[in-house]
């Protein structure tokens, strides 16, 4: 356990240092712009800059498609003046000791000289924003209790029972890490992709407004449902458990469990593909389930993280956090050839389980209404 913790600390050093560091710019106003963003276009085609310029002013730009780099800078910028969250889109104009936002201010400051005005002080020198490290132990805790969700370790149960235990150990360990394997590849590829995609979009106006609301609603739904699953299953009344995979996909999956185990060869590189593409199917099929968790890690990653590469490394330590339960059910299970002492443990501690999903996004929820409300 205490390696666990080593090993986690020092990942959390290691991540924190994917920070972009910024000096300060000898410039009299610094432009934050986007190709998506139509008020950024706008901005562009009324001649603001050639303004600007004409006024005797050194304007820098920034247009945020143009290098990765630049999404660390403004966030950097958005730090040193104190802009808040619901003020983060583009365009945006850091000038003298504030900044002006918005197309209409922008377009009509400039116009009136006050941006002229404004540059007569002098710009605050850039600090480097805190590395979020707030953002690890979110994305560890979440990871975590995603891979104790019963659906990933209820699908990993009945897999490891559906193989037998006539078996030898090590082929079931193997088959076993096959499946696990499947599951982290098609859950860290599809966040990735998920991340980046909605990443591009991450410093327009809708999604910087959006993004926290969404957050809060999603984390609300969860607390009540995972609350209400904890009163029942106290009561050990499973039967009505609402956070769960819909029953026609679990027979589904139990169903699919069964034909792939059936066509297995002891041992074979057949057994080991056939597993593979069983996992990818069931990871698909339970993300109804286990992803409600990891959305919310994604869109908290979008809305707070200030580097590509840092965001993609953290949704990795995720997965290995989400699968890490996986992996020390299996060994229990292969070593004392005992899936149902497993499942009775689960069982018995399911409404610790629900308990301590809903107190941690009944935290996301208040968390994000602080964010909100500035």
């Amino acid at each position: 356990m205490k390696r666990f913790s080593l090993l986690l600390f020092m990942l959390a050093f290691v991540f924190s240092q994917f920070q972009p560091v910024v000096k300060a710019d000898d410039y009299d106003v610094v432009y934050f712009g986007s190709k998506l963003c139509s008020g950024c276009q706008e901005v562009e085609a009324s001649g603001v800059f050639d303004e600007l310029e004409a006024q005797g002013l050194n304007v820098k730009k920034y247009i945020l498609e143009d290098d990765s780099s630049y999404t660390g800078i403004f966030r950097n910028y958005q730090y040193t003046y104190g802009v808040k969250d619901s003020e983060k889109a583009v365009p945006i104009l850091f000038v003298g000791d504030t900044f002006v936002n918005g197309v209409e201010n922008i377009k009509k400051m400039t116009l009136n000289e006050e941006i002229k005005t404004l540059a007569q002080t002098p710009m605050l020198p850039i600090e480097e924003a805190p590395a979020g490290g707030i953002q690890i132990v979110y994305l560890m805790l979440l990871g975590l209790l995603d891979g104790i969700n019963p659906c990933a370790i209820a699908m990993l149960i009945i897999f490891i029972s559906l193989l037998g235990f006539s078996k030898e150990k090590k082929v079931l360990l193997k088959v076993s890490i096959t499946f696990m394997s499947a599951i982290f590849i098609s859950y860290f590829l599809f966040g990735t992709i998920l991340f980046r995609f909605l990443s591009v979009f991450a410093h327009l106006g809708f999604l910087v407004t959006v993004v926290p609301y969404v957050i809060l609603g999603i984390s609300v739904v969860l607390f009540l449902l995972n609350f209400y699953d904890y009163l029942v299953t106290r009561k050990q009344q499973y039967d009505k458990v609402k956070n769960q995979l819909p029953k026609g996909i679990q027979r589904f999956n139990r169903n699919l469990m069964k034909k792939f185990t059936d066509a297995m060869e002891n041992d074979s590189i057949y057994m080991y593909v056939i597993t593979f593409v069983l996992g990818l199917i069931i990871s698909v099929t339970e993300f109804l389930c286990t992803g409600q968790a990891y959305l919310t890690a994604i869109l908290h990653l979008i809305h707070f993280s200030d580097h590509v590469m840092r965001g993609i490394l953290l949704l990795f330590m995720y997965n290995i956090l989400f699968i890490l339960p996986l992996i020390i059910i299996t060994v229990i299970a292969v070593k004392t050839k005992s899936v149902m002492g497993v499942t009775v443990f689960m069982r018995e501690k399911l409404h610790i389980v629900k308990l301590i999903n809903a107190i941690v996004f009944l935290a996301i929820g208040i968390y994000y209404i602080f964010v909100i409300i500035g």
